[in-house]
């Protein structure tokens, strides 16, 4: 937008006898051109703000004529008019609102930041405390009075002819160039309300287009509760589902709202939506869906698009603070009496109700979805294929409501069929009487993870392990160390104890293979942290296992794609005792610890438990290795 003044209109008509032309007040040029250039960043607002005026004027009619019975009666229903004229670029805006008398229209147009509902507000402060009638109740917009101002981003010169509803009152004509002065002189208007005429610039003229008009009006000012025309033609919709009773609200109404909210196509239909209307500790209504289908940007995590509006007025189109980040995937509109809003609108305060906001829509969107996987578990299971990675990164970065978001988290198990997901609820349901703890592995894929050697101890025993194969998964189990009073354990970290454990067996198995113990620690050295007997091992000859609190080899896969730096940390080797190439292993070793096959076997036991991982850190090794060790086979075989 141009920083220059604006342009010098054309010269306006003479002012009649009773003219007073008069300065603006608190050094009103500098703030009219912060106004004008920078406190919006959309030029098209200006018309929502005089919408929202006019919106407000005509409640505070309404207000007043419950309260009094002197004031002018209002002329027709109340309504906003918009009229437009190409040919002498003109936009008229009027409505059949309270009016302004002379000294009002001196004191709220003529000082920048006086705010007219502000004063009227406070004014009636007693009156609004003692009305019951909840539909008569004054619901204003403005509480800065700038908006008026956004006006002279598009016009060369403003004409306001109001005239108020108070007894006595005079109407009365104000006209000002925007350029430090304005004056006030004696008005024509015969009924009380306000019409305000903008003289448009040369290159806003666009704004005399009536399709323009319509368009912005469906977009700010849609669901005001006043009829809007243009040229004589309703342009708003004037009915927010969000405040009608949920019960009155139609599948067939959800469904073209969704589109109206989303821009979507003939057909589409939400997935699930949510009516909230919450009126303690702070007031707001919300109606929220859930597509059918995740978008394209689901994992931008700075994509939001809950529209925020402001007593029915759009504020904030693609809204990041009325709902936390991991149910960036809700769509809707949330509207609230009780918001501070910045004197532009367009940037909310960080303040309390906004956080209370917040806190109420986290709330009931989680007890909301926790009843659909109750009720519908399979429009649930649905819901969860599309959007469950993001619902789970809530476990990390929400720890007032982590249990909540991990009953409603589904996973793979090893005793669930693929196709299927478990909750940690059924999950522990199922669990045998001797197992304590719930079990996962991570990793890349379910088919990886079903090969792994971790699982074969807890596959003999009964005991199920949950399969955790998104990379989310990784921060969920380090924000929900336990669930239901029992602790989440890796089985590819430290040491397991299934219940079973005893110290004398474990202690005879690792001395019937200690002596392969010392020849792999030789052979290996400080490529691991350590070398040992394996209890979780029962068909594999070996596996890698990460020290209790270290990273997994899966975690640091993923920090590695996220361009982080991550060096592979040394992991423990188990052995399986029962295992006949670690019992060859160790009869060979205590015979001859100095035998040349012991250094090959140790290493291809290393190579193959982190093959079994997926890792392998020197292809050309491991081919060296298995062609030496085929070698070996080859000439025994010949030789006997």
């Amino acid at each position: 937008m141009s920083q220059e003044a604006p342009p010098t209109p054309e010269a306006p008509p003479a002012a009649s006898p009773a003219a007073v032309e008069m300065p603006f007040q608190a050094e009103v040029q500098q703030v009219l051109s912060l106004v004008i250039n920078s406190l919006y960043a959309n030029q098209e607002v200006f018309l929502r703000e005089l919408v929202s005026n006019a919106s407000d004027a005509l409640d505070k009619a309404r207000f007043l004529a419950l309260t009094r019975k002197d004031v002018t009666e209002q002329e027709g229903e109340p309504a906003i008019s918009i009229k437009l004229d190409d040919e002498a670029r003109t936009i008229v805006i009027e409505d059949n609102g309270i009016g302004m008398t002379r000294d009002e229209v001196v004191q709220n147009l003529g000082t920048i930041a006086k705010s007219g509902s502000l004063e009227f507000l406070k004014a009636h402060a007693e009156a609004l405390r003692a009305s019951q009638d909840k539909d008569g109740a004054v619901k204003l917009i403005g509480q800065f009075g700038v908006g008026f101002y956004a006006a002279f981003m598009v016009a060369s010169r403003v004409d306001v002819e109001t005239r108020s509803m108070l007894p006595g009152a005079e109407p009365v004509l104000w006209r000002s160039a925007g350029a430090g002065t304005f004056t006030v002189a004696t008005g024509e208007r015969e009924h009380p309300g306000t019409k305000i005429t903008l003289h448009l610039k040369e290159d806003t003229r666009e704004y005399t287009k009536a399709w323009r008009i319509k368009e912005i009006i469906r977009k700010y000012s849609d669901f005001v509760h006043f009829p809007i025309s243009v040229n004589g033609e309703v342009a708003n919709r004037k009915a927010a589902l969000w405040s009608l009773p949920k019960s009155q609200v139609t599948e067939e109404q959800h469904a073209e709202f969704f589109r109206h909210v989303t821009g979507g196509y003939e057909g589409e239909k939400p997935l699930w939506h949510l009516h909230v209307s919450i009126d303690a500790p702070v007031q707001f209504q919300a109606l929220l869906y859930v597509p059918e289908k995740a978008p394209p940007d689901l994992f931008q995590r700075d994509r939001r698009a809950i529209r925020l509006y402001a007593k029915r007025v759009l504020i904030v189109e693609d809204c990041d603070k009325v709902a936390p980040i991991y149910l960036r995937f809700l769509r809707g509109v949330v509207d609230s009496e009780d918001l501070s809003l910045n004197v532009s609108r367009e940037m909310l305060q960080e303040d309390k109700a906004l956080k209370q906001i917040e806190t109420q829509i986290t709330k009931q969107v989680l007890k909301g979805l926790k009843e659909l996987s109750e009720s519908e578990p399979e429009k649930y299971a649905t819901l969860w294929k599309e959007f469950g990675k993001v619902l789970k990164e809530g476990v990390s970065v929400d720890w007032k409501n982590k249990d909540a978001i991990a009953d409603l988290c589904r996973f793979g198990s090893m005793n669930t069929p693929e196709a299927e997901l478990v909750s940690l609820k059924q999950y522990v349901a199922a669990m045998p009487e001797s197992q304590k703890e719930i079990y996962y592995l991570t990793g890349t894929s379910r088919r990886s993870l079903e090969k792994s050697p971790h699982i074969e101890a807890f596959k003999k025993r009964g005991y199920d392990v949950l399969f955790m194969t998104e990379p989310v998964d990784e921060w969920v189990v380090q924000g929900l160390n336990e669930y239901d009073k029992r602790r989440l354990r890796s089985i590819a970290h430290g040491d397991i104890d299934l219940g079973d454990k005893d110290e004398k067996a474990d202690e005879k198995a690792g001395e019937q293979i200690k002596s392969a113990v010392s020849a792999v620690k030789a052979t290996l050295g400080d490529r691991v942290k350590d070398v040992r007997a394996s209890r979780r091992l029962t068909d594999s000859a070996s596996c890698l296992v990460a020290a209790e609190g270290d990273l997994g080899v899966n975690m640091e896969r993923i920090m590695r794609m996220m361009g982080e730096d991550a060096p592979q940390a040394k992991r423990i080797l188990e052995l399986n005792p029962e295992s006949p190439i670690v019992k060859n292993l160790s009869a060979l070793a205590e015979k001859d610890p100095s035998a040349e096959p012991l250094k090959l076997w140790s290493e291809l036991l290393y190579e193959q438990a982190l093959l079994a991982e997926g890792v392998v850190v020197d292809p050309a090794k491991l081919v060296q290795h298995i062609q030496d060790l085929l070698v070996q086979a080859s000439n025994a075989a010949v030789t006997r």
